[in-house]
């Protein structure tokens, strides 16, 4: 609270802006981190139809039970698994500011389409294709940041039907 007055008050008074000033960490700091998923389920007619995007036409189908590592260089093997709604979190860089190498995958073994942004900075860390049994990369993440993930599972109408 203390640093958010000092930021308005140095803002207004030198006329800057507000949105000039960052709430991420100061260097160094440590996490931990919140990182969630929100896995989906997509059928294959919706990802080909040129008048529906991913989010629109499947964010809404949430899938319980899909169980997620997250894994980097400075931290062991994460895992959390979604619940009813398809929505999965855990914290991450317990005691570290940043981890590299990082990558996330699940326990489904489908294609699909992963997107993962930072919410603070809104740089978005993976927007492409998840490939069977694969995992995405992430590269570095640090402790300024909060991770969300959209994970969409394609599957064939007809076997889901």
């Amino acid at each position: 609270m203390r640093r958010t007055l000092i930021a308005l008050v140095l803002a207004c008074g030198l006329g800057l802006p507000l949105v000039s000033f960052s709430t991420a960490r100061a260097d160094g700091e440590t996490g931990p981190v919140s990182f969630t998923v929100h896995a989906a389920v997509c059928p294959v007619d919706v990802v080909n139809d040129p008048n529906s995007g991913l989010y629109d036409g499947c964010h809404a189908n949430g899938i319980g039970g899909v169980t997620f590592t997250f894994t980097s260089l400075e931290e062991g093997p994460i895992s959390f698994t979604t619940d009813v709604d398809g929505v999965g979190a855990t914290e991450i860089l317990a005691g570290v500011n940043s981890a590299t190498q990082v990558t996330l995958s699940s326990s489904d073994e489908a294609r699909g389409y992963a997107y993962c942004a930072d919410q603070n900075s809104g740089a978005v860390l993976y927007d492409g294709i998840k490939y069977e049994g694969g995992a995405v990369p992430l590269f570095t993440v640090d402790a300024s940041q909060a991770i969300v993930c959209d994970w969409y599972i394609y599957i064939d109408e007809v076997a889901a039907g």
